[in-house]
């Protein structure tokens, strides 16, 4: 009887070491991500100065609306999206999100006048760079 209760601790150690090991290694991709979102700057409260006439690649945040100048506005690619707003001619990058099967290869930290994002698949690169025109991000796939 004792040897049994050696063995079943043994073997319970085993399945709650490879279950941790398991989850760990699911969420390095998610905390890899979150950090690159965290070094992105919000809008506290973006400037709207109005809607503007500049068409996008994608549709803004609110289907149906013309986009507002300074707003946060999604950027759809068939690597992921991106939320981005233009501020003082400067593009900042809010969030970053790979699509499935997709990872971030290389972004870039910081504003600036142009934003510059890397996704990759096993099969596919997307280079994206994110421009401020009328203070509205525009999207152009390289």
């Amino acid at each position: 009887m004792r040897g049994g209760r050696w063995i079943f601790a043994i073997g319970a150690w085993t399945v709650c070491t490879a279950a941790l090991s398991a989850f760990g290694i699911g969420r390095i991709e998610a905390i890899r991500t979150s950090l690159l979102a965290a070094t992105t700057r919000t809008p506290a409260q973006p400037a709207s100065t109005g809607p503007s006439a500049a068409g996008s690649v994608s549709p803004s945040p609110h289907p149906g609306s013309s986009p507002t100048a300074g707003a946060p506005k999604v950027l759809r690619t068939p690597g992921g999206n991106i939320t981005a707003h233009c501020e003082a001619g400067m593009v900042w990058a809010d969030r970053i999100g790979p699509a499935l099967e997709y990872r971030i290869e290389e972004a870039q930290q910081g504003p600036g006048t142009e934003y510059r994002l890397t996704f990759r698949s096993d099969t596919q690169v997307i280079h994206i760079v994110v421009r401020c025109k009328d203070l509205v991000p525009e999207l152009q796939l390289n």
